[in-house]
């Protein structure tokens, strides 16, 4: 019988780098004061401080950015 994952229903983190191919693509990510700028302006998720020097952002928290705003696209002004 297999052991269920402990940590299988905590999504995975994130570090800034990986937060901007997320955000902006494998082939061209945003770059990294683009991501703070959409977290200061409330487009991005803030990342979770796991240090003193170390920020991580939630990937589905992300990927709910970019559905949120694929979303706002679609309905268009209103």
């Amino acid at each position: 019988m297999q052991q269920p994952d402990p940590l299988g229903e905590i999504d995975d983190l994130v570090d800034e780098a990986s937060a901007c191919r997320i955000i902006g693509g494998k082939n061209s990510p945003i770059h990294r004061s683009t991501l703070w700028r959409g977290i200061s302006a409330g487009r991005y998720s803030k990342p979770l401080k796991v240090g003193p020097n170390t920020n991580r952002w939630r990937r589905l928290e992300l990927i709910a950015c970019l559905e949120k705003a694929a979303a706002a696209r679609d309905i268009g002004p209103g």
